[in-house]
């Protein structure tokens, strides 16, 4: 059974829609910092994808010309798949953005820790600062 290219074209809008609209989703966590939530789409964003991916020509080596999409692809699916690129381009930048600033995160988190780990009580019962600070003096003529 072979499909017809309205068809085909019909059920890849609607793939290129849901996919879209999970990107706007994800875009929008991203950029208000809500990073934990990202991570409860991603079952559905894997869905979606693979149901895209089902729906593209596999075998297709080389891209389309100019022409050829013209023939073979509506101006609406045209716009779609522009919108969702430009999507994918910015859940990238997002992303990597997120990234950074856990990364950075991270570093100040443990930083802090070493930094608490170095500070200790000297002999007089004050602060004392370096790497041998694990012994606790409780009289400073001892």
């Amino acid at each position: 059974m072979t499909r017809k290219p309205e068809d085909l074209q019909t059920r890849l809008l609607q793939a290129l829609g849901a996919v879209s609209a999970l990107l706007e989703q994800e875009n929008a966590l991203l950029t208000s910092g809500q990073w934990q939530d990202v991570e409860k789409l991603l079952p559905r964003k894997r869905e979606l994808m693979q149901a895209l991916h089902k729906l593209l020509p596999a075998a297709k080596a080389q891209p389309l010309t100019a022409e050829q999409r013209s023939a073979r692809i509506s101006p609406e699916t045209e716009a779609a798949f522009k919108h969702f690129n430009t999507l994918v381009r910015t859940n990238d930048a997002l992303l990597q953005s997120a990234m950074a600033a856990q990364d950075t995160l991270i570093k100040l988190v443990l930083e802090d820790a070493v930094q608490v780990q170095r500070t200790g009580y000297g002999a007089s019962g004050g602060y004392a600062m370096g790497a041998h600070t694990s012994a606790l003096a409780l009289r400073s003529d001892v």
